[in-house]
């Protein structure tokens, strides 16, 4: 059948690749758009002390955003609160 399809000219193979969530480039403005003002706000005043926004994690309906600094890891929940002490493991 692929050949049969090759000799179309419409025909434009696609080669699909399920990857990790590490082996992804994380486009910063689509985990902004994820997040709540409040979360939005929260991560901003973070950045001030060098924290970077890393991840956005949905749990249930729930979003958390998980910034990282150094060796450090802080979460910002829905309400904008900071956990610089959060319970979690980061895959390096």
């Amino acid at each position: 059948m692929l050949n049969t399809l090759r000799q179309h000219s419409n025909f434009t193979p696609v080669t699909a690749f399920i990857t990790d969530s590490r082996q992804q480039a994380h486009d910063k403005d689509a985990m902004w758009d994820k997040l709540n003002l409040s979360q939005q706000y929260t991560v901003c005043t973070l950045g001030q002390f060098g924290y970077l926004l890393t991840y956005v994690r949905s749990i249930g309906d729930a979003r958390l955003a998980i910034l990282k600094q150094d060796g450090k890891t802080a979460t910002v929940n829905e309400a904008g609160i900071i956990n610089v002490n959060p319970a979690i493991k980061c895959r390096q």
